[in-house]
Parts: C-alpha cells; structure tokens; sequence
C-alpha cells in the first residue's frame, strides 16, 4: 500500500529529466550512433548485391575477389549483422532518451529518415566499387573458353549499380516527404493543444458510441484491452461536434467492466469451491437433522 499516487509519481520523475543538456546529448550522440550503424547495413547490403551480381554476369570460374581486403568473404555477414543489430538499438537508445528530454511528448519522425538516407547513401557510395564483368554482354569464361552471350536477368544484374541506388534513394526521400508531413502535422497539432490549454475552456460532452477493443490468445480467450469512445460537444459557436479518442484504462471505461474468460485453472479451483460448498450444506443439514432428532423425546 502506498501513499503516493503513481501516476504522479511517473509524472514527477519525467519531469526531472525535461530540459536537461545533459539528456539532450544522448540522444543525440546516439542517433549519430545510428546513422554510422546503418551506414555499416548499407554496405553490407551493397556487398551482397556485388556477390549476387558478379555471379549472375559472370562465369562461376572467375575466381576474382569481390570482397574487400578487411574482412574478406565475412565482409556481408558482419556488415549486415552489426548494421541491423546497431541500428535498431542505437534508434531505440536515441528514442528513449529523447522522450525523456520530452517529458513524454510525441517525438517528431527523425529516425527512419535518418537510418533510410544513411543506407541509401552508403549504398550509392559502395555501389561504385562493384567488380566489373571481365566482357561487357558475355559471360566469359576463363578456364574452358565457353563463352556464353548475356540473357535479360543478366543485363538487369549488370545495371544494378544504377537502379540499385535509385530505388533506395526514391524510398529514402517519399520517407522524408513523409516525416516532413507528419512533423508539420504534429507541430501543428501541438500548437493548438498549448493554445487550447491556455486559451481554451471546458465544455460537457456526451458519450454517443462505445466501442470495445479486445485482443485474442493462442487459446481463443479473448481480453478487453481499449475502447474506441466517441464524445459528442458543442463548440462555442454553438456547433455540435464529434471526436473520437482510444482509451487504454479499462477502469476509466464507461458502462460495465468486461469479464475475463476464465482458464481451466481458474474452472478447476471453482469447481473445488463448489464442491467444498456443498460438502458444507450436506453437514450442515446433517447436524440440523441430528438435533432434531434428539430433541424430539424432550418435547413428548
């Protein structure tokens, strides 16, 4: 038992961390973090495509290394792994840390972009370093001098050092375009919170639609864990308005609180409660019965 308010005390220690350089710069050393970890990935992935490029145009008897000197054939394993594996907990890292400086605001979109044009231009970068076929349009081969002439798959793969990139670039900036929209959006959004905070005034709403969302196990119980509440309000043009809100409390939900399924533990222990119950009566009865029984001589 606690005295103290949780939700309170959650509110109370983000607070602590609002405003503070000293957060602000974690967050940003690791989103740099990040971005050099996706960097890695997109070397990694430019490796592969090498490989995969090389042994498309190329005969399997050119026995020329395609991998860099450093880390040699583990050059594609290593880069996709640390890129991967860094990139997503440096972005996690860089994300937490950035709420905390928040006090829990919603962040604004930053690091998809960031990983995304970081993959696209170390791809971009790499790409120029791919193995050249040894003749353009023949798949040449060095030991047994059958040479055969370039198929469609064969042409694709060639200028894949071209469309490879475009298409990792393309993507990287719709995501931009994107957060762009979105960090509008949000600003936006959040502006007109503080103004309503500071300007605005409380009105009544009513309740008109009550939705429950419910997630489902492995098992078919299902489990209430929302609901969609549409408030009905009137502005103070007089104008009837609607807004819909998911809220996540189940205690705050309107209405009667839904029942859980029970497990079959939770029916077996019922069962031994029913059981115990009527073993209960039946003595009961029986001690009832008994008394009777011996008082009934008295009462001749």
């Amino acid at each position: 038992m606690s005295t103290v308010d949780p939700a309170a005390q959650r509110r109370a220690k983000q607070q602590r961390y609002v405003g503070r350089p000293g957060v602000l710069a974690a967050a940003v050393v690791f989103a740099v973090l990040q971005v050099a970890c996706a960097a890695v990935l997109g070397v990694g992935i430019s490796a592969m495509a090498d490989f995969i490029r090389h042994s498309i145009i190329d005969s399997v008897f050119d026995d020329r290394d395609v991998f860099p000197d450093f880390w040699g054939p583990a050059t594609m394993g290593i880069a996709l792994a640390v890129g991967i594996i860094g990139t997503i907990a440096a972005a996690a890292l860089s994300s937490s840390f950035m709420q905390r400086y928040r006090g829990g605001e919603k962040q604004p979109s930053v690091f998809a972009p960031l990983g995304l044009v970081a993959v696209a231009v170390a791809v971009t970068i790499h790409a120029q370093t791919w193995t050249e076929p040894l003749e353009v349009g023949t798949q040449v081969d060095p030991a047994f001098h059958t040479d055969e002439d370039w198929g469609v798959f064969s042409w694709i793969a060639y200028y894949a050092n071209i469309w490879l990139p475009a298409l990792l670039i393309a993507i990287a900036a719709l995501v931009v375009w994107y957060a762009i929209r979105y960090n509008r959006r949000l600003r936006l959004q959040t502006a007109n919170r503080n103004r309503l905070l500071t300007e605005g005034r409380r009105v009544a709403g009513t309740i008109t639609e009550v939705t429950l969302v419910t997630s489902q196990n492995s098992e078919g119980h299902k489990t209430t864990v929302g609901a969609d509440i549409v408030v009905k309000f009137t502005d103070a043009n007089g104008t009837d308005r609607w807004v819909k809100r998911r809220s996540t409390n189940r205690s705050a939900m309107p209405g009667p609180r839904p029942v859980r399924p029970a497990t079959t533990s939770q029916r077996g222990l019922d069962l031994r409660r029913l059981h115990r119950r009527a073993d209960a009566t039946r003595m009961d009865r029986h001690r009832r019965l008994t008394r009777s029984s011996a008082a009934a001589p008295g009462r001749e």
